[in-house]
Parts: structure tokens; sequence; C-alpha cells
């Protein structure tokens, strides 16, 4: 099994910081509303702790608020670069782009947000199946 030690493909794919295999949220779809963020109170694989502490979540709309303000001026210099700019498409297209991604930029703020807590150990997996071994 091959194992993935990079952050940010972790990030992007929501995976368990600790062990990069373990998925973050029980539900995968992005665009689905009925348990969109349920998460496991453990990972699956390494059984680190997602639920670290109360309000631990809430840095991670400070993560969202940059994302979406990073692709709001994504849009804009598109524009610009495009010398199409004019407020109301701009506020059209800014809108869809920003409506559309949100889902998504949801769950990596969140993905990102753990990801700053919790150290990448490549023998996350290996040392909680020997921990549990031995009990």
């Amino acid at each position: 099994m091959s194992q993935n030690s990079s952050v940010f493909v972790s990030v992007l794919k929501n995976k368990c910081p600790k062990c990069h295999q373990g998925n973050l949220f029980s539900n995968k779809t992005i665009y689905q509303y009925k348990g969109f963020f349920d998460m496991p109170n453990n990972c699956p694989k390494c059984k680190q702790d997602f639920l670290i502490e109360a309000g631990f979540y809430l840095g991670a709309m400070f993560v969202s608020y940059a994302l979406n303000v990073a692709i709001a001026v994504a849009v804009f210099v598109a524009f610009i670069l495009f010398d199409a700019y004019e407020f109301l498409p701009f506020l059209i297209v800014a809108g869809i782009c920003l409506t559309l991604s949100t889902p998504f930029i949801l769950k990596v703020s969140r993905s990102i947000w753990i990801a700053f807590s919790v150290p990448y150990d490549p023998n996350a997996i290996k040392n909680y199946e020997a921990q549990n071994k031995n009990n």
C-alpha cells in the first residue's frame, strides 16, 4: 500500500493529517446536504482524535474567509487581464464561482485547520497496530 506523505495532497483529499490515509469526513461527496459536516471522532486508520477540543474548528472560518477572498481576487485579476472589467458582470461571475466552490472550501478549510495542529507521522498506523496488538 503506497503512503502519500504530501500535506498538500492530504488536505485537498480531506485525509487524516497524521497518517494521510483515513478520511476526515464521513461523507466524501461535496454537493450533498445530508451529513455534509459529519466527521468521525477518530481516524479509522490511526485513531487520531478529530475532535481535539470544543470550538476547535472555529478557526477554520478564518481559513475559509481567506480562500474565498483569494477566489474573488482571482476572478478580479482575470477580468482585468482580459480587459473586460465591468462591475455587474464581475459580481455575477464572482458570485457564481464563490457559490459553486463554497462546499469544497468549507471542507478544505477544516482540513487545513487540523493540519496546522496535527503533524504527519509516517509510522502512525504501524504504531497504532503495534499498540493494539499489545493490548
